[in-house]
């Protein structure tokens, strides 16, 4: 379904055509109305419509400047516009053509010459958007391909079988043979022993997927299987735009959001290049094999302990975990009350707990402007100003009262955010949806996003996206006769087990079984 704009200064021409014609029996989902090209750019900002029909001559902004302004931020392909105008000029005809308009009536515009211009663009739109998506499909398989030989690289690397397999170095990885790498081994926090097989397939397969959207894209490092099914992601650890210890601690919380287990890490020796990869992952397997029940949540060897290093690591516990709940403010001030405690258990003196609410107060408004974009302000030097001199009661008063105004945002701006995040997802099944990627589509990070999804909505972004396909699969196998692999491709699935396996945990069956059980009878 698409949206139309109608732009006209004069009240009854705008509304006689947006009520004169019967608009979703074109196909045509919702329709606005702007009085003037500001309020026209406003709304196309806000609303995208694909097809707007807007009069030549208005006030303040001309619909060939309107225009102007379109073409230079939207292609043909993304919005079609339509001029309409009391105006026979030749003039005008040819500025259109210049700035690629589709079409150009005359006022009074006759219906069903508007109805037939409407349905050509839209038939454009279609063609566009079949085009589009056979284009996606294509990358998608062929992004398939060389994951799936990537891996058989990983695997043949990391388990030294190179000159047994012959494989050779994949051209992506080129540049890469000499960098600093550590291995890292994923373990779900998967009741392994209970449940259907196929749905712990899904839910590690699940798992890999969101571990390629936030490693993998960020060009951070490699995920892949080993010769076990075990997730083993391989990063870069010389890279300075990523902390290899806080890139997994986000990632498990993303992963704990979207899945409702946070896995544990085993992370090997820092190996220099892709060469010696074999010795971090060989460590890393010792690790796990040494590893006990209730182990810290990032494994690491050699780390010794005492008082004063317990303090501080329980103090970075706090902080992190006061951060990484930042969309929620209720918890947020919940585990701060708890951090108090702690400072009074442990009588520590009042420059340390002043250094320390300092620096979680810094670290939530730091966090808070990264991940919503909101403005700088002088909030955080007027604290710095108010602890000078206060003692260690007063300071964690004006902390607390520092952090509640921080964290307690308008509701509504984070309903908004989601809101718009649903109404995206529903309009594109077909398209590559992640959590990272719908985070920067609002302007947010990963970890927030996907924080504030399931503050919303109690469930995680991804089971949200899953649980949309497979009701929009559900509908194409009970009306078309299209094949399941077909299916699968429209509605975002380029793997067709993956597919196979998502509808069989929500619906008990596979989509084959599905379409035969409606046939006969039994659905």
């Amino acid at each position: 379904m698409y949206k139309l704009l109608i732009v006209d200064d004069e009240r009854m021409i705008r509304m006689g055509i947006k009520n004169g014609i019967d608009w979703s029996r074109l196909g045509i989902q919702e329709v606005y109305t702007a009085a003037s090209a500001m309020e026209a750019l406003a709304v196309i900002e806000k609303e995208q419509p694909q097809i707007v029909l807007t009069d030549i001559s208005m006030s303040e902004m001309s619909g060939l400047t309107l225009m102007e302004k379109i073409r230079s931020r939207y292609s043909q392909e993304e919005m079609r516009v339509l001029v309409l105008t009391g105006y026979d000029k030749f003039e005008y005809a040819r500025q259109c053509l210049q700035m690629r308009i589709q079409n150009f009536l005359l006022k009074p515009v006759d219906e069903e010459e508007l109805v037939e211009s409407i349905k050509e663009q839209i038939d454009a739109l279609e063609e566009i958007r079949i085009r589009q998506e056979q284009i996606q499909a294509n990358l998608r398989t062929e992004g398939s391909k060389r994951q799936a030989a990537m891996e058989r690289f990983m695997r043949a690397l990391v388990h030294q079988r190179m000159e047994k397999e012959g494989i050779c170095y994949p051209e992506e990885l080129t540049a890469e043979r000499k960098k600093l790498m550590e291995i890292a081994i994923l373990i779900p926090e998967i009741q392994m022993g209970s449940g259907k097989e196929s749905d712990r397939d899904f839910e590690l397969l699940t798992m890999k997927n969101i571990c390629m959207d936030l490693i993998d894209a960020r060009r951070a490092g490699i995920t892949f299987s080993d010769d076990d099914g075990k997730i083993i992601l391989a990063l870069y650890s010389s890279d300075t735009e990523w902390d290899v210890t806080e890139l997994l601690e986000e990632l498990a919380e993303i992963l704990e959001n979207e899945c409702d287990f946070r896995p544990r890490v085993v992370l090997g020796s820092e190996s220099e290049g892709l060469d010696n990869l074999f010795v971090s992952y060989n460590d890393a397997m010792y690790l796990l094999s040494q590893e006990r029940e209730g182990f810290r949540d990032i494994v690491k060897s050699g780390r010794e302990q005492n008082r004063d290093q317990l303090i501080h690591d329980i103090y970075r516990e706090f902080k992190q975990s006061i951060i990484a709940n930042i969309a929620d403010g209720n918890r947020v001030m919940h585990i701060y009350e708890k951090f108090c405690q702690a400072t009074r258990s442990y009588n520590l003196s009042r420059g340390q707990v002043q250094k320390w609410c300092f620096d979680i107060a810094s670290g939530i408004y730091f966090t808070s402007i990264m991940e919503t974009g909101e403005m700088v302000d002088n909030r955080i030097e007027s604290l710095m100003k108010a602890l000078t001199g206060a003692d260690r009661e007063e300071t964690l008063e004006m902390t607390s009262m520092f952090i509640r105004k921080l964290v307690f945002r308008e509701e509504k701006e984070q309903h908004e955010i989601i809101t718009s995040a649903r109404r995206y997802i529903d309009e594109h099944l077909e398209a590559d949806l992640s959590v990272a990627k719908l985070a920067e589509q609002f302007y947010v990070s990963p970890n927030y996003f996907s924080r504030l999804f399931k503050k919303v909505m109690n469930e995680g972004c991804n089971e949200y996206i899953v649980k949309k396909r497979i009701e929009k699969s559900r509908i194409l196998l009970e009306t078309t006769t299209i094949k399941a692999g077909k299916i699968a491709m429209m509605v975002g699935y380029n793997d067709t087990n993956y597919f196979s396996l998502a509808f069989k945990k929500h619906t008990g069956v596979s989509p084959t079984k599905y379409r035969e059980m409606l046939q006969k009878g039994q659905g």
